[in-house]
């Protein structure tokens, strides 16, 4: 067995503690191990290395993490408008990255960073954790095989609590500032979405959208984009932020020739939510078996599906470090990640002309 992964992290905020339990569960199998970890807040910190079980070296400066030469590969956490300088810093030292989502603010920035990655050759995963879900692999397997025919659209409704601190009491506010998020419910949480869309009805061509700024802030808290693919599918996305404490769910339909399915899914797993329901032709719905269909997905993967697996983060960072140990290219990358800030970016356009944009236009901007 190869040494675990030394991961270095940089960032310990509110979801840096779903990241510390994934880690941590990786801590046991001896995938990974988490030695140094980098925030301001001291106290951030400390509750990351509670999580974790502990950290050998702290520091309130991510760059200790960067230039630290017991840091196999770092780990990204921080809020969006800080990435660029880590990204470029992680790429310029030659180090394998994990990076959450969104890649930064403003498309040109996030251009920079896929260039800079890319130029480097870095192995870099970005945080789209949907992809490991069971429910929808599920229907990506679907798609793939055809076995309800060729798919002809879907509605995808997305939808969460606000997450700043004047709708939750101690969240943090940084995700109202489009200077420090770049935009709301559809950049820095519909990402996910644009990101599980591509991946598995293909490249989108064109969208119209529009957006909406209910509770006030400089960023939008409700966005709808009707969604072409190359292949012809079609599609309508609405992203909501929302004052319903608690409440994070993504609802979608899609139709196929021959089928039709609904399903609910959360980002925790074995979450109250996740549902999946499948119509075929002159057949009663079938109610899929969420927690059979779960065990076997973990099962594929060469988990034991009676571990007690909270987050699909845990999922995502095993790919990242088995395909350091295997010598691949960690999937998603950021050329994943690049089409989908590009849904999102000529989104944002369409509200601002109120025409379609054609995706060929935003990949093509110098």
């Amino acid at each position: 067995m190869s040494e675990p992964l030394r991961l270095g992290v940089i960032g310990c905020g509110m979801i840096a503690q779903a990241h510390a339990a994934a880690i941590r569960l990786l801590q046991e199998d001896g995938v990974v191990r988490a030695v140094a970890a980098a925030d301001p807040d001291d106290d951030g910190v400390e509750r990351f290395a509670a999580i974790v079980g502990g950290l050998e070296r702290r520091s309130r400066d991510g760059l200790d993490i960067v230039r630290d030469d017991e840091v196999d590969a770092v780990v990204l956490i921080t809020p969006t408008r800080f990435h660029r300088d880590y990204v470029l810093a992680v790429a310029a030292a030659g180090k394998p990255l994990f990076t959450e989502k969104p890649l930064a603010p403003t498309f040109p920035v996030v251009r920079e960073l896929c260039t800079a990655v890319a130029a480097s050759g870095i192995p870099a995963q970005v945080g789209f954790q949907s992809r490991f879900h069971p429910i929808v692999r599920r229907l990506r397997e679907i798609v793939e095989t055809g076995e309800l025919g060729a798919p002809m659209g879907y509605t995808l409704r997305d939808d969460q609590y606000w997450p700043t601190g004047a709708i939750v009491p101690g969240h943090t506010s940084w995700r109202s500032d489009v200077a420090e998020a770049g935009g709301g419910a559809l950049l820095e949480h519909s990402i996910h979405s644009c990101d599980v869309l591509g991946w598995i009805f293909g490249p989108v061509s064109r969208i119209y959208g529009t957006k909406r700024h209910v509770f006030g802030y400089t960023v939008e808290d409700t966005a709808a984009l009707t969604i072409e693919h190359d292949n012809g599918v079609v599609g309508n996305l609405v992203t909501i932020f929302n004052g319903v404490r608690g409440r994070e769910e993504r609802r979608l339909e899609v139709f196929f020739e021959q089928g039709a399915l609904e399903l609910t899914t959360d980002f925790v797993v074995g979450a109250p939510e996740d549902s999946l329901l499948i119509q075929r032709p002159d057949q009663p719905a079938e109610r899929v078996d969420v927690a059979a269909l779960r065990a076997e997905w973990f099962t594929r993967d060469g988990c034991d599906p009676e571990r007690q697996v909270w987050v699909y983060q845990f999922f995502a960072h095993r790919a990242f470090a088995q395909s350091l140990q295997a010598g691949r290219a960690p999937s998603p990358g950021f050329a994943d990640a690049l089409h989908a800030h590009a849904m999102v970016e000529a989104g944002y356009r369409s509200c601002e002309r109120r025409v379609p944009v054609e995706l060929s236009e935003v990949l093509g901007d110098a």
